[in-house]
């Protein structure tokens, strides 16, 4: 980095450091490329996992301008340009809503917590939030079945929807 701190002063050479790596951590996260693989035409939406689409997740980033987009009773839009999730808006993936860029919108973390409480109901979060307890000294998720040897399948996990049956 001589040539872009020519008197070498160390704090301006981390500087540096750590804003080009910032730069990359988000440019990874928001899918912000300057070659992108496949364009938002190529891309399937379908809701087969997941993970939304680098082309999905670029065009929301740039729709909605890298903020967000949560807007509050009086009608000011939310400031947070850090800490954004893509959330499904329309429909939400666990009830079979696809990754188009119509049905997802970035928020930050607490307004995407917030309308996951809308959505599924304050209870239904807390217990998906709430980490699990370890059992007799088993790591979390382990079944004593499972030590034991036995074939019986776990439990599912509370926080994993079921599919709604469709119309």
């Amino acid at each position: 980095m001589r040539p872009g701190v020519p008197g070498g002063d160390l704090a301006t050479v981390i500087e540096a450091a750590v804003t080009e790596k910032l730069q990359r951590l988000e440019a990874r996260r928001y899918a912000q490329t300057k070659a992108p693989r496949k364009t938002l035409a190529e891309t399937d939406t379908s809701p087969r996992s997941r993970r939304i689409p680098a082309a999905v997740r670029r065009a929301v980033y740039e729709r909605d301008g890298g903020r967000c987009t949560f807007v509050d009773a009086q009608g000011r839009r939310c400031t947070e340009r850090h800490r954004l999730e893509y959330h499904h808006a329309g429909k939400a993936w666990a009830r079979g809503g696809d990754h188009s860029v119509g049905n997802v919108r970035l928020v930050c973390f607490r307004h995407h917590q917030h309308l996951a409480d809308l959505e599924y109901g304050r209870d239904w979060m807390d217990r998906c939030r709430r980490p699990q307890r370890s059992i007799g000294g088993l790591p979390a998720g382990v079944s004593v079945a499972r030590v034991a040897g036995t074939k019986t399948p776990p439990a599912p996990h509370p926080c994993r929807p079921r599919p709604t049956p469709g119309p």
